[in-house]
């Protein structure tokens, strides 16, 4: 019954919300209201449970490790941007300098934070008991999830993107258990496919 119970909730969340935006019973405006309404409520579950998520639990080692990893891949994707899509590249920092500034400051406080708490602390304390220690498994259906939000943008980029994003912090949560340091990764790749240019799939919700 409590499995039952789980999975129920698990696919209310993680498969319903978005779906709701899919199917179109819901405008794509909404996107925000309905990630801060599931939110809320995984926010109040690990408070009442004692979950500490603001706290700076993690080793200097651990941030220098995917900092290093950052630059990177985001040296890799600047490359792939430029090369296949070169009208975009820097577009925003071009042409909307104010509103890329905004970004950088807003979308760590009140989108990759916020997904963190939800799809990695939420996620990982919730349900990684039915997946019976299956690491893989684990980081697989997390990631998967991650993904499957994002089809809400109408675009294969977007759900590509997420996925490997959605690997990388499920791979920094576990390892580390820090809410704080898989929202500075997240943040980190937000802000870069932003500046780079691929934010547009993120906010247009179109790969036209």
């Amino acid at each position: 019954m409590h499995k039952i119970k789980l999975f129920s909730e698990l696919f209310i969340i993680f498969i319903c919300s978005p779906l709701l935006i899919i199917l179109g019973l819901l405008p794509k405006e909404a996107i925000m209201p309905v990630l801060w309404v599931v939110f809320s409520y995984a926010y109040f579950f690990l408070r009442r449970a004692g979950v500490e998520i603001l706290a700076v639990d993690f080793e200097r080692r651990a941030l220098f490790s995917i900092l290093i990893r950052f630059l990177l891949i985001s040296t890799a994707i600047a490359l792939f941007v430029f090369l296949y899509e070169p009208k975009i590249f820097l577009s925003l920092l071009k042409e909307k300098p104010w509103l890329w500034l905004t970004l950088m400051f807003l979308y760590p406080l009140l989108s990759a934070f916020i997904q963190e708490v939800l799809f990695r602390s939420f996620f990982f304390f919730r349900y990684e008991k039915l997946f019976k220690g299956q690491a893989l498994l684990l980081i697989t259906a997390n990631a998967l999830l991650f993904s499957y939000a994002h089809i809400v943008f109408g675009n294969w980029i977007a759900v590509v993107f997420t996925f490997f994003g959605g690997i990388l912090f499920a791979q920094t949560y576990l390892k580390t258990r820090s809410t704080l340091l898989t929202a500075i990764e997240h943040s980190l790749y937000g802000n870069a496919l932003f500046t780079l240019g691929l934010g547009y799939y993120f906010y247009h919700g179109s790969g036209s």
